[in-house]
């Protein structure tokens, strides 16, 4: 308590009339800006990364207004993602150096002015450089309203704080798919850009009106070296990876990307630990809960991002759903997710985030282990029931961890902290991704190969099986040789899907033994006590 009333003594008024020290304790003096104040940053983060999964559902009529390829199009996804991974390591002294109220206003009015360039994009070209326009401004949002979020309420209030912050990180990626596809499907695609212009608009006003300016007086010069290093690494990592599940490891278009990225981020780890004041305080990780918190949330995000990639997969593929009816079956999850953050932000203030996470951790290994058994057969309420237990243990892991870890990290450097943070989560869910697709499909490959060797067109068995279905085809009125070659292609064509299926499964029972091993890591969380202030920190007035 006493580093709390330090941090409280060096804190300026924030507007006329208020108390020294209320920069610290907004939400106990004044419950209804503080709460527009959440709203504020919600709002932001929630368009942000609801426009990380909206466009996916739109690539298809993309490629056909702009007359791309598959591969060209893939860039108006790519270019958003490396963009937003490159800037988060510069968030932190962007805030520290102008004030963290200022860039979150200015980061959501470059998104904003990006969203409706995207809207009006007349070509491919076109809609990249826009898209790089909108990253630049939704890339910083995340880490900046953490920061902001954090110095906003005490360690005892962080908890029911953060878990109402979470909503929107948990439900934008599995909203996006829906709400795409409705407006696809129903709408005119461009909506999914300039749906987020009057919600900006109206964003931005209220971020002027009601957030307070936080700002470090001695930021320090900005490492010039270490931001090159860091972007450039975790740009060409984020692509590397991307590209994995397409490629391979080996490729030599993956390797070469990769081997920049290692190059770049042994630089930046050299250069950070050597220069006075590093843009990104890699210290930070000698800090036990930390670390280890980080090691849990970044499980976790490999666990929920693979999965939400690789359902859709199923759903559409497999189960033969368009995709607005895919997004609805994904949405109970969310809705779920949505509902514990407030819970287990609550739970966290009154018990911590150890039994969070393990309990936690232990629902989502059932979950996930319910869902291997995944089949063709399967009722889509079962799918959604199996969704609905996995996300109630993410729900109440997130948010608790994570908070429980920068609750560690002094307040003058909670802007590194986020930002190395998110940079750390940004790499995993893209990690995340590109594992569990290489090794869906590696399954795949294998669960066919091993069902065609068994499969002997010489057994009585099969040749049985064949002369079933060509009288069947027969009786449809093809001659018995188109009936044959009908029957052959109907049991391969059953095959590729059993083969699909059970590949499914695998990935499922893998992501079920990552959520046991993030179960053990949460046994060795310690109870996290309030963080250390620092006295150069201070609210400055509007």
């Amino acid at each position: 308590m006493a580093d709390q009333q330090n941090d409280a003594k060096s804190e300026t008024p924030g507007a006329p009339g208020d108390a020294p020290g209320s920069g610290a304790s907004d939400a106990q003096t004044k419950p209804n800006r503080t709460g527009l104040a959440m709203l504020a940053m919600i709002l932001a983060v929630f368009m942000a990364i609801l426009d990380t999964s909206i466009v996916n559902v739109a690539v298809p009529k993309m490629m056909a207004v702009f007359s791309v390829s598959q591969t060209e199009i893939q860039w108006v996804l790519t270019a958003y993602s490396l963009v937003v991974g490159a800037l988060i390591p510069i968030t932190g002294y962007l805030g520290d150096r102008f004030g963290y109220k200022r860039v979150f206003v200015y980061s959501v009015l470059v998104f904003t002015i990006g969203s409706a360039l995207c809207s009006a994009a007349w070509s491919n070209n076109s809609m990249i450089v826009f898209r790089i326009i909108q990253a630049i401004g939704g890339g910083a949002v995340m880490p900046v309203s953490m920061v902001m979020l954090f110095r906003m309420f005490p360690p005892e209030k962080r908890g029911m704080a953060m878990g109402m912050f979470g909503i929107s990180v948990m439900f934008a990626p599995a909203l996006g798919p829906t709400l795409s596809g409705y407006i696809v499907e129903y709408l005119d695609w461009r909506l999914i850009f300039s749906i987020n212009v009057p919600i900006g608009i109206i964003d931005v006003f209220l971020a002027v009106s009601v957030l307070k300016e936080y700002k470090v007086d001695q930021p320090g010069k900005f490492d010039v070296w270490g931001f090159l290093t860091s972007s450039t690494g975790l740009a060409t990592l984020l692509y590397g990876v991307g590209i994995v599940a397409d490629k391979g490891w080996s490729d030599k278009e993956v390797v070469i990307y990769l081997t920049i990225a290692a190059v770049c981020l042994i630089a930046f780890v050299i250069i950070e630990l050597n220069v006075k004041r590093p843009m990104l305080d890699l210290s930070l990780l000698k800090n036990f809960t930390f670390t280890i918190t980080l090691l849990i949330s970044s499980t976790a995000m490999v666990i929920l991002m693979g999965s939400l990639f690789l359902l859709p997969v199923f759903l559409e593929n497999v189960a033969g759903l368009s995709p607005i009816q895919t997004g609805l079956v994904l949405l109970p999850q969310a809705i779920v997710s949505g509902l514990m953050m407030p819970i287990a932000g609550a739970l966290f203030d009154r018990i911590g985030a150890k039994p969070l996470a393990v309990i936690g951790m232990i629902i989502t290994a059932y979950g996930l282990y319910l869902t291997r058994q995944l089949d063709v057969s399967t009722s889509f309420s079962t799918i959604i029931g199996w969704l609905m237990i996995r996300a109630v243990g993410v729900g109440l892991v997130m948010m608790p961890v994570q908070t429980a870890g920068m609750n560690t990290v002094p307040m003058h450097k909670m802007g590194q902290g986020t930002a190395l943070s998110n940079a750390i989560r940004q790499v995993s869910a893209s990690f995340g991704i590109a594992w569990l697709a290489l090794m869906f499909s590696n399954q795949r490959i294998f669960h066919s190969a091993a069902m065609s060797d068994q499969m002997n067109m010489f057994s009585a068995s099969v040749q049985s099986n064949v002369g079933q279905i060509q009288h069947q085809f027969m009786a449809l009125g093809q001659t018995a040789g188109q009936a044959q070659t009908s029957a052959i292609s109907y049991i391969y064509g059953q095959i590729q899907l059993q083969s699909t299926v059970q590949a499914m499964d695998d990935v499922f029972y893998m992501t079920a033994g990552l959520a046991l091993v993030a179960v053990v890591l949460s046994l060795f969380m310690k109870t996290v006590k309030a963080p250390k202030g620092a006295p150069k920190e201070h609210v400055m007035g509007e």
